[in-house]
């Protein structure tokens, strides 16, 4: 009888972790700027590292802490990978403002029972840029470009897993290079817990920590990395609907919300079709537009996903993914057996 308390404490304790380290930084701190509010904007350094990867997450305007499944967990909450069948995979291609495009590519496998490890890639083009000096004269130009390579690894805590709940933890380390005219590197690290809940109306819950780690120093002074904190949420009220929240707190801005929502039809068990909405509150504060829309597509072992941002005075944005999951990965309703571990008796890991 109590383990149902156990599994609440853990996830109320990792939530109340990530706000006390919100918090703890600016206190410690004890100058300029203040972290976590509106006064850090421009302090942080490596911002590609923000870009959403995946058509789906991104019209869904970024709430994806508590939704990610498949290979793109990677990226968004490492814990999710252990709800992948056997192995998944994940390509898009960005075309963001002006000359700006930005591609990903994420891989993952199942290990065993209870574990998962994945890897990715996240390069970013800006274009060419003239190279001036002081008094104005061309010297040619430049290319700024950034890499991220990462590797991840998730784990089911089988303690507290059974029909009812999934629980899953997954750590993630990045080497991160970035190109204007010379080259830095730096190190980072992401954590994430995410809890999957059965029932009735199936739930999710999640948290994690993105970009902890030392900054990048391009010239004589080094700028912290985008730290962020993630506390996500996503139910099933309907058996073809899903809708998501994030509460962000990155650490160079104040806190904000995303919503996401996701409609789909299913014309057989192996087909879906779905329409996508979402808002991104720091978005619209900062005069970007906000509002996502998007479509997708899976047949059988493959998903086709379309995003379009619109992003203010500055353009729109639009992002192709590509997404293969083997076997089929049925979503929450249409499961036989609900937990993912059950499942995983029939497949074999060699």
């Amino acid at each position: 009888m109590k383990r149902p308390y156990t599994r609440t404490n853990i996830f109320a304790a990792a939530a109340a972790a990530c706000l006390a380290a919100c918090l703890a930084v600016p206190a410690a701190a004890n100058k300029e700027p203040r972290y976590f509010a509106t006064g850090a904007a421009g302090t942080t350094t490596a911002d590609f590292l923000n870009l959403p990867v995946g058509a789906r997450a991104a019209a869904m305007g970024g709430a994806y802490t508590a939704i990610s499944e498949e290979a793109s967990a990677v990226y968004w909450n490492p814990a999710g990978l252990v709800q992948i069948p056997k192995l998944s995979a994940v390509f898009m291609r960005a075309q963001y403002l002006e000359e700006i495009n930005y591609q990903y590519a994420a891989y993952a496998h199942r290990l065993d029972y209870d574990s998962v490890i994945a890897g990715s890639v996240l390069l970013t083009d800006i274009g060419s840029i003239s190279n001036t000096d002081i008094s104005g004269n061309t010297l040619g130009s430049f290319t700024p470009r950034d890499q991220v390579f990462t590797l991840a690894y998730s784990k089911a805590i089988l303690e507290f897993s059974d029909k009812d709940i999934d629980v899953s933890v997954g750590v993630a380390a990045k080497y991160i290079r970035s190109t204007i005219v010379e080259s830095v590197h730096s190190y980072a690290g992401d954590i994430g817990i995410m809890t999957y809940n059965f029932g009735d109306i199936p739930y999710r819950l999640a948290v994690t920590a993105s970009n902890m780690g030392g900054g990048l120093r391009y010239d004589q002074e080094s700028n912290p990395l985008p730290l962020t904190f993630k506390l996500g949420a996503a139910i099933n009220p309907f058996r073809n609907m899903l809708l998501a929240a994030d509460f962000v707190m990155p650490k160079q801005n104040k806190p904000s919300v995303r919503l996401g929502a996701e409609l789909a039809t299913a014309p057989n068990e192996l087909t879906r079709f779905c329409v996508r909405a979402g808002l991104d509150s720091q978005k619209m504060t900062d005069g970007l537009g906000g509002l996502s829309v998007g479509i997708g597509a899976t047949l059988h072992f493959f998903s086709l996903d379309y995003a379009f941002t619109p992003m203010g005075e500055l353009g729109t944005a639009h992002r192709i993914s590509l997404t293969f999951d083997f076997p089929f990965r049925s979503p929450v309703f249409q499961r036989r057996d609900r937990t993912i571990f059950t499942k995983m008796k029939g497949i074999s890991f060699k």
